[in-house]
């Protein structure tokens, strides 16, 4: 582009018996006009025009160009330093002095060609880079979307609990669940998965359906570790698997049983000194089956012993000089803790000191527990006169619009003193609920289909298609029943959910077999594995689940 003819029709002349196609403008507006029709590959200015100069007609065409990389080459009779730093900060990529032959013109058109293919290579690359780290970030969010709200919201007494977690990137893949045994006891397990993201997320799904439906219904630490393995064993590549820590405390306090396959060494801080829990067996998943001599073992307890549970990241944690924190302050640390008092803020600010602001590259999860079994052990009903042990039934319709929320039976039961023979089992019951309503709900009423879920994406969809249709006004009815029948050698409650809907089909009422590998249709699993059973009636529009303890 230049404000003279003669120039500018000499040089569409030189590029045309070049095999070049050339267009001309007259000034800058008229250039950024025919820039923004034509995109060409390589721009020509002139610096002295009138209306808009060259300089700010350069700055404009590369903002214009956005990630597109196209040379801008300036031709012009001004020669002074002035005004060649004037056309590099303008964005300009080379520089013609006026008269030039068509050799020079040439000879520059090519290296300018060459410069912009890299520079496109490169965009092209960093493009497929950056969609690459959003699609990791979109899965990092997800991972923690599923690990907090199935996973970890199961967990009980972790205000009880010393607990840090940090994440090396957006989300934590270290595992740590608990809950409390029938007899009052309580247990914890603290895993960590090889990898991170969607994939740990995933895997701990399984892992945290055993743990509290088998814990819940005191099934003891073998059979516990036995399932998830057998689980994870399934699933899991062979080189997936979960480094984890299994610690039960008994009901009476006075016995810690323990299994260590993997992770760093568990401390136990008693009257008599420090107690090792050394890793003694493989992590979960590597074998279909756990060695024999690989059992829990024991160790006792005494008033005001603490615990103190780790994932590698914290020893691993390094400083600018590359030292790993297991090496410079921890052991030190541990040598002065002091019986009966904890310990978890001290480690947390020499790791804080150690570590100052270096990135560190793997997950952060530490656990400290009183081993107090009567501060760990779950809330005790309080049975008063006026109801004592008799029995009681309650029911909840909703209807069209009332349809979207979740029931919670806790918060429906406490005001009328429903609670107090069930407070002990109350989170076992909300998830049977919320998992019989939401199959009346979403299959029933809602008509989705769960196979939606056998992908990433699919999990996205089937929840959209959800709230779309609660959104535009879902028609139907929901009956939730409860009766709850006490007996001498333990309770009931009887879980009655009816809907409106069509029901399922035959196969997925009656024949839908338990299937780690599948990610969907694991709800109606997990309240089998809760409940004494579960009975579907009416193709599936009826069901009652039977819950004892």
């Amino acid at each position: 582009m230049d404000d003279d003819p003669t120039n500018r029709r000499l040089l569409s002349l030189m590029l045309k018996r070049e095999g070049f196609r050339a267009v001309e403008a007259s000034d800058g507006a008229q250039a950024l006009a025919l820039f923004e029709t034509d995109r060409p590959d390589i721009v020509f200015m002139d610096i002295m025009m009138s209306g808009m100069d060259g300089f700010e007609a350069t700055r404009r065409i590369k903002a214009m160009s956005g990630m597109d990389f196209i040379p801008v080459i300036i031709l012009s009779a001004l020669k002074d330093e002035e005004s060649l730093m004037r056309c590099t900060e303008a964005g300009a990529d080379d520089f013609l002095a006026k008269p030039f032959s068509l050799m020079v013109l040439k000879a520059r058109i090519l290296a300018m060609e060459r410069v912009r293919d890299l520079q496109r290579a490169i965009a092209a690359k960093q493009l497929v880079l950056s969609e690459l780290l959003e699609r990791e970030r979109e899965e990092q969010a997800l991972a923690e979307r599923v690990l907090s709200r199935v996973v970890m919201n199961r967990n009980v007494a972790m205000d009880r609990l010393g607990l840090v977690q940090r994440p090396a990137s957006v989300f934590n893949g270290d595992l740590v669940l608990t809950q409390h045994l029938p007899d009052g006891g309580f247990r914890l397990l603290v895993g960590d998965f090889t990898g991170h993201g969607l994939a740990a997320a995933i895997g701990a799904l399984p892992v945290a359906d055993a743990f509290h439906a088998m814990t819940r219904k005191g099934v003891d630490d073998a059979r516990v570790l036995a399932e998830i393995n057998q689980k994870l064993y399934q699933i899991l590549p062979p080189d997936r698997f979960l480094a984890a820590c299994l610690i039960t405390l008994s009901g009476n306090g006075s016995e810690l049983r323990w299994w260590n396959g993997g992770m760093p060494s568990a401390w136990l801080r008693t009257s008599d000194g420090l107690h090792e829990l050394h890793s003694h067996a493989l992590p979960l998943g590597i074998l279909s089956e756990l060695p024999a001599q690989q059992a829990p073992k024991r160790i006792r307890l005494g008033q005001g012993d603490r615990l103190l549970l780790m994932s590698d990241g914290l020893l691993e944690a390094s400083d600018e000089q590359g030292q790993m924190f297991v090496n410079t302050g921890f052991q030190a640390l541990l040598n002065a803790w002091e019986f009966a008092r904890p310990l978890l803020p001290a480690l947390i600010a020499a790791l804080d000191a150690h570590s100052a602001e270096t990135e560190q590259s793997d997950d952060i999860a530490a656990v400290e527990i009183p081993m107090d079994c009567e501060l760990l052990a779950p809330p005790k009903p309080a049975l008063d006169s006026v109801h004592g042990r008799s029995g009681w039934s309650w029911s909840l319709e909703l209807v069209d619009g009332r349809l979207g929320g979740q029931p919670s039976i806790m918060a429906a039961l406490r005001p009328m003193g429903f609670l107090d023979q069930l407070e002990s089992q109350a989170g076992a019951l909300e998830i049977i609920l919320a998992e019989l309503y939401s199959n009346a709900l979403e299959h029933g009423i809602l008509k989705l289909d769960s196979s939606l879920k056998s992908t990433p994406d699919g999990f996205d969809a089937y929840y959209r298609q959800r709230e779309q249709r609660l959104a535009g006004g879902c028609r139907g009815r929901v009956t939730l029943s409860l009766r709850y029948e006490p007996g001498e050698d333990g309770d009931c409650v009887r879980i009655q959910v009816t809907d409106t809907g069509d029901g399922f089909s035959e196969r997925e009422v009656f024949e839908l077999a338990p299937d780690p590998m599948r990610p969907w249709g694991r709800g109606i699993a997990m309240v089998r594995d809760l409940c004494d059973s579960v009975t579907y009636r009416g193709n599936g529009s009826r069901v009652e689940a039977i819950y004892r303890w």
